[in-house]
């Protein structure tokens, strides 16, 4: 994902270095006498900018091609300067984007060294969870053990349902076990019950315990928030970029045609209660 990413924002630089190039050029050669005015377009098959007269060459299909790929490239080659409010937009957006998904990644560590530094019990060498896990972990005070007696043969899980792993058995017991408390450990019924626990239980890698801790784990569940409060806003950002990816592609599909298009579109971040959120304001002027 994060090469993809990187392959699509650096081909957005290099065009928009082109068009930005285009623009210089058309400056310095100012049309004389007669001529048409000169429009400046980025050619993929060459990979450079190319000259001709305005709307020679350029129709409806390829103008929304090439601002459907970069935003503003369809207005740049019909000769628009909105070009450069599209292209604003989707510099902003990858640069908050980018900045988001740091964010996130950052609070996603802190979480992480919070947990084993203050609540995780294991001994042996660090393993890091998924996502799941650590919501757990800011949802329940104790683990409970995954083996609650070592010393005999086989699993014996957590009895304590007040635990995470004593309530996972709970259920498996309630779910597989209709022969009351006392079938024995070889019936079929018990050994299902037993798989459930085995496969849902956290084992003895992932151990936590809150108790005694003062008010350390709702100090994890903030962190925890934070971060993904940081991936949602990242993930609202491509949806913003992804609308102006649309909304460059069918203003140039209108302009290309003759059609009256927005005279003012507005794409603004707002931070709302959870992350940020986009809101859209295209005024149209009616014909005249």
């Amino acid at each position: 994902m994060r090469r993809i990413v990187a392959i699509v924002a650096g081909t957005s630089i290099g065009l928009a270095m082109s068009m930005a190039q285009a623009d210089a050029q058309r400056l310095i050669e100012t049309p004389r006498g007669g001529d048409p005015p000169i429009a400046w377009s980025w050619d993929p098959a060459r990979g450079s900018a190319g000259g001709q007269s305005m709307g020679s060459r350029h129709g409806p299909g390829a103008a929304t091609a090439l601002s459907a790929i970069l935003p503003g490239a369809g207005q740049h080659v019909l000769g628009q300067r909105r070009k450069w409010a599209y292209l604003a937009l989707e510099t902003l957006g990858w640069v908050l984007y980018f900045d988001r998904r740091s964010a996130g990644a950052d609070f996603r560590d802190q979480y992480r060294d919070f947990a084993w530094n203050e609540a995780r019990t294991q001994v042996g060498p660090r393993m890091d969870g998924r996502f799941g896990y650590y919501e757990t972990l800011s949802k329940w005070t104790r683990s409970g053990a995954f083996d609650a007696d070592p010393s005999t043969e086989g699993i014996q899980p957590e009895p304590d349902v007040l635990s995470f792993n004593g309530s996972v058995w709970d259920l498996a017991t309630r779910l597989f076990v209709t022969g009351g408390p006392t079938v024995p450990e070889s019936d079929p019924q018990y050994q299902r019950a037993l798989g459930y626990y085995q496969r849902e239980a956290y084992g003895s890698d992932f151990l936590w315990d809150w108790t005694g801790t003062g008010g350390a784990q709702d100090a994890f569940g903030s962190l925890i928030r934070l971060s993904d409060d940081r991936f949602r806003e990242a993930t609202n950002v491509v949806g913003a970029l992804i609308a102006n990816h649309i909304v460059s592609a069918v203003d140039a599909y209108l302009s290309a045609r003759g059609v009256p298009v927005p005279s003012e579109a507005r794409l603004v971040p707002m931070r709302g209660l959870v992350g940020i959120r986009w809101t859209t304001r295209i005024d149209i002027s009616p014909p005249r």
